[in-house]
């Protein structure tokens, strides 16, 4: 840390500067500046002392709420218990930060708190720089400033009465969002330390070093926790943070489109209206006891309207849900989400099933929203099976879900219900699924070992203008999936489609070979047919394999005469021809009548 750091200590508001605090020995042991340059690695042993001094009980719950911003003068919260809302009108020039029990809010070059739970202010102070995140233990608040300069930090230490307990400065180093608990603010920076700062006395009390980029230092379900990658909990095992083996916690790697974050940076202040990064987050909450880990073993990943559950130890998808409006902001409490979507509404989602377990509203459209839900509980809700949450969520038709809704349908296509054959014959089927769903879709029922009545059932659909069928079903993947499985009584229906010029071309040579496996003496009409219209024309890809597999079937049917004849006729194409008369040659002779 650069020498540049200057300290303040003022006892209350209005109080003259005391001076600056001379630098302290090193080791992080005795008081001294915070980031003190001497400071040497004592192997964590002030912070794990530290710990079980600050967290010898469970630090206090934080509020649980809403708070939107309405426009760049209003601030709205919703309590998450269905408390009546409140309104707060201030200039703003970024999102508000919600810390414990306080709001915290800066415009106009005036620094804010509220009463989290009425909306009440509690103090207001002029201050200069941009939010970059605020923590709260009931009594004090610490807030970190990114300075005017747009370099180096401001902390303010400030109790709810309004007096300035603390003010720390730092003309280089960026400090992340800090954290309160016993007299003591954590501050994180340099991606990697936290500072244990003493309230009271001044100075650093104990330093960890961690080894994950560390910009925030936060306060869930009673404990604290440094991270923005990962999170690591104050506990008994902080000693070892600089080995890596404190109690630390990371999601599993997994692609998702957007590459959604979890925690982010605590650096960068967050402007007054929702990102693409606030649309596209992860959403998890840390044990705050026992072995470190994931409450509820369930992750949440937003991408605008579609929220998914996901195993938060292999990364599965257990659960997916629609919302009305993209998600702009939310929280994991214990057993469940609190999303907030553009349209301000909050969405209580049950953690194991994703099924809505309550909702509360802002009543107002929101440029974004900051949601806590530290104490929040709800019952466990039952949901619908996944097959059926897919399905609705594949059927959107706006195209900006596209990159999520191909993540789902590969989820979906891995499950062996027999729903799920007809969500991917009805993808198939409708003329608005998106290009790419619509291949995926294709793709995933010709593989299909179930689902066979569906498939039937699609089958004898035919393309219908009139009636509102315009869309021929999928008969290539449906003939792929029935030849496969010897289905005879999709032989019929093959061969109708085989003559239905509604029929796709790319679909033609897949039906014919399905029906040189199924077609039976009743086909054998319908395939001379086909034969003796094609064989005269077919020069591509698609009809020469559809004329020799429907020729292979009358062969096995007994009409090789039939064959023959199409062999020898010099109307037939060449590309036929070449095929044929090996294979007139090597076939059994025609069955008498």
């Amino acid at each position: 840390m650069r020498n540049s750091l200057r300290m303040k200590a003022i006892a209350s508001v209005g109080a003259t500067l005391l001076g600056l605090l001379g630098a302290a020995c090193g080791g992080g042991q005795t008081p001294g500046a915070p980031f003190d340059p001497r400071w040497s690695d004592d192997g964590g042993a002030a912070m794990a002392a530290l710990q079980q001094k600050v967290t010898s009980g469970a630090l206090p719950p934080g509020a649980d709420l809403a708070v939107g911003v309405i426009d760049k003068n209003t601030l709205l919260g919703a309590p998450l218990d269905g408390s009546a809302p409140w309104t707060f009108a201030h200039a703003l020039d970024q999102r508000p930060f919600i810390a414990g029990s306080v709001v915290v809010g800066l415009g106009a070059g005036e620094l804010f708190a509220l009463d989290a739970r009425s909306g009440r202010l509690l103090w207001k102070r002029e201050a200069g720089g941009l939010l970059r995140g605020a923590g709260d233990d009931g009594k004090i608040t610490a807030i970190s400033l990114l300075s005017t300069t747009l370099r180096g930090t401001t902390v303010l230490a400030i109790a709810h009465d309004g007096t300035v307990v603390r003010q720390i400065e730092d003309e280089a180093e960026a400090i992340g969002v800090p954290a309160v608990a016993g007299g003591y603010v954590f501050l994180p920076w340099q991606k990697q330390y936290v500072s244990a700062f003493d309230l009271e006395q001044g100075g650093e009390k104990a330093r960890s070093i961690l080894r994950h980029q560390t910009s925030r230092a936060f306060v869930t379900g009673g404990a604290m926790f440094f991270g923005e990658t990962s999170a690591t909990r104050l506990d008994g095992q902080i000693r070892q943070s600089g080995a890596d083996k404190a109690s630390t916690v990371s999601l599993p790697k997994r692609e998702l489109p957007g590459a959604p974050r979890w925690l982010g940076s605590g650096n960068e202040p967050l402007p007054i209206a929702a990102t693409a990064t606030d649309r596209i987050r992860l959403y998890a909450r840390p044990t705050a006891t026992g072995p470190a880990g994931i409450e509820g073993e369930r992750y949440v990943a937003t991408y605008l309207r579609i929220a998914v559950g996901l195993d938060a130890t292999s990364g599965n998808l257990a659960w997916a849900h629609a919302g009305a409006a993209p998600y702009v902001g939310g929280a994991a409490y214990a057993g469940g989400f609190a999303l907030c979507d553009a349209e301000g509404r909050v969405q209580l989602l049950d953690a194991r099933s994703g099924a809505v377990q309550g909702e509360v509203t802002l009543g107002k459209p929101v440029l974004s929203c900051v949601v806590q839900a530290d104490g929040l509980t709800k019952p466990a809700t039952s949901g619908e099976p996944l097959p059926a949450q897919l399905a609705p969520i594949l059927a959107m038709r706006d195209a900006e879900h596209v990159s999520m809704q191909r993540v789902l349908l590969d989820e979906l296509t891995r499950l062996p219900d027999e729903s799920v054959t007809q969500a991917l014959l009805d993808l198939a089927t409708d003329a608005r699924t998106a290009p790419e769903l619509l291949a995926g879709a294709r793709t995933a029922l010709a593989k299909r070992t179930n689902g066979t009545e569906p498939m039937l059932r699609a089958l004898a659909k035919r393309y219908d203008y009139l009636a509102g069928s315009l869309l021929a079903p999928p008969v290539g993947p449906i003939a792929d999936a029935l030849g496969a499985a010897g289905e005879k009584r999709a032989a019929p229906l093959l061969a109708q489609h085989l003559l239905d010029p509604a029929t796709v071309v790319l679909d033609v040579p897949r039906a014919a070979a399905a029906l040189d496996k199924l077609a039976g003496p009743a086909e054998r009409a319908p395939l001379e047919t086909f034969f003796a219209h094609y064989r005269c024309v077919a020069k591509d890809e698609a009809l020469v394999p559809a004329v020799i597999s429907v020729a292979s079937a009358l062969l096995r049917l007994g009409a090789k005469d039939v064959v023959t004849r199409g062999a020898n006729d010099p109307f037939t194409t060449a590309e036929v021809k070449a095929l044929l008369q090996p294979l007139v040659k090597t076939a059994a002779p025609a069955r008498k009548p």
